[in-house]
């Protein structure tokens, strides 16, 4: 098994990855602002994700990144991406999976993202643009990533069929997606190459 650098592995999404990975076996190296329960096969390490010197105690001996962070106002991203590209070349580690936004995928009918057109639904785009820069980073930093793009994410299951997607949303009526698919395709991006180097939509038909 993997050792996996987690960052984001607290909140409601990234919880959902934890398990998933501890049920795989896989060792878990964890970023969190405050202590949590301890888990066999995860080691916590204390500290924010926009400090260069805790993402790269994170980063360190670990095979595979995974980042299901959120964003703010604060553009927490745009600040964590860079660091965690630096550590992980510090550490020769090539292979990443963040869950980013449905937003940042290409739109139908121009070379724009959803959130700069009418495909989107929301009217307020700091998050959007947080995770665009983010992608940015990424694609041009020459890793193996991939970003998994949700619809609107949901605690209960998904209703309908699951649609996934490269680069663009696989339906134009879309609907909400649950967090636990979204973990599931994080853990399918461990094992499938198919998705390295893609935005990757993940939605349900509405």
């Amino acid at each position: 098994m993997s050792t996996i650098a987690l960052f984001g592995g607290s909140g409601r999404t990234g919880e959902r990855i934890l398990e998933r990975l501890l049920n795989q076996g896989h060792d878990v190296k964890l970023l969190t602002r405050h202590s949590m329960d301890s888990k066999e096969g995860v080691n916590q390490i204390i500290g924010d994700a926009t400090d260069q010197a805790a993402v790269r105690e994170t980063v360190r001996f670990a095979d595979v990144v995974i980042s299901a962070l959120g964003t703010d106002k604060q553009n927490v991203l745009s600040t964590f991406t860079p660091l965690v590209i630096a550590a992980m070349k510090q550490f020769n580690v090539t292979r990443i999976i963040t869950v980013g936004t449905a937003g940042i995928l290409q739109a139908y009918d121009s070379d724009n993202y959803r959130f700069e057109t009418k495909e989107s639904k929301r009217t307020m785009t700091t998050a959007a643009e947080d995770h665009a820069r983010a992608y940015e980073l990424l694609r041009d930093s020459g890793l193996a990533f991939t970003i998994i793009c949700p619809t609107q994410l949901i605690d209960e299951q998904s209703d309908g069929d699951i649609i996934i997607s490269k680069e663009v949303l696989g339906t134009k009526h879309s609907g909400p997606i649950s967090r636990n698919d979204v973990a599931d395709l994080a853990m399918d991006c461990l094992t499938n190459d198919a998705y390295v180097g893609h935005r990757v939509g993940i939605t349900t038909e509405s």
